[in-house]
């Protein structure tokens, strides 16, 4: 069983809003669940990827930021702005995080946006660097620059769809290991992972991911 609270500390003038999902049980494995941009963390991907960590023990820290609305003026933010204020964001509230245990693993799934966000924990200040990346929906043009510093997690794992905006084979290309083993391409689905109207198959598109997920994390 695992509490539901949520992480927050006096000495920083803005807590990203979160949901702490902390284990009874001794672990020392923590989760970050980096949501999209219109992608929450309770949307079915993020969903029932926290429902996996959650059930191979793993406390878990789902970010929930919002990016929508700025947070002074009630103006729409710009895309570099939302840029700043992720990066910002979730280094501080992996900080906060891994102050709850005495954490030796940490994983980190991001979605769209919140895949931007993880090189960028690889290079913080931290007192633990991930060791396993999942990048769903990744925004490839974004990524692929800085791929040095993405390979040195141990652990990538990149899910997209050929129908996915941000799709690009020759982009993949540069990402893809000798094996492939470390991409998980869906043919026709798009940046949500889905065919748009049709159920059962995205259905099975949601069980083969959550799937390749959960053995992921044993290889």
């Amino acid at each position: 069983m695992y509490q539901i609270t949520t992480l927050s500390q006096s000495d920083f003038s803005h807590t990203v809003p979160n949901t702490f999902l902390r284990q009874d049980a001794d672990t020392d494995h923590l989760v970050l669940v980096l949501p999209g941009l219109n992608y929450t963390c309770d949307m079915p991907m993020l969903y029932y990827a926290t429902q996996i960590m959650l059930e191979v023990g793993a406390d878990v820290v789902q970010v929930k930021y919002d990016y929508i609305q700025a947070r002074s003026g009630g103006s729409a933010s710009t895309l570099n702005e939302r840029f700043g204020d992720l990066q910002t964001d979730v280094t501080q509230i992996a900080r906060l995080a891994l102050m709850q245990r005495d954490y030796k693993r940490l994983t980190v799934i991001g979605k769209s946006l919140g895949t931007l966000a993880i090189p960028h924990l690889l290079q913080a200040d931290l007192p633990l660097r991930p060791k396993i990346c999942i990048y769903l929906t990744p925004i490839l043009n974004e990524l692929v620059p800085i791929r040095d510093l993405i390979q040195t997690c141990p652990s990538n794992l990149f899910v997209i769809g050929t129908n996915d905006r941000y799709f690009d084979q020759k982009l993949i290309n540069q990402l893809i290991t000798l094996n492939a083993d470390n991409f998980m391409i869906i043919d026709g689905v798009n940046h949500s992972l889905e065919f748009p109207g049709d159920t059962s198959n995205s259905l099975e598109v949601l069980d083969k991911v959550i799937r390749r997920i959960q053995n992921f994390l044993t290889e």
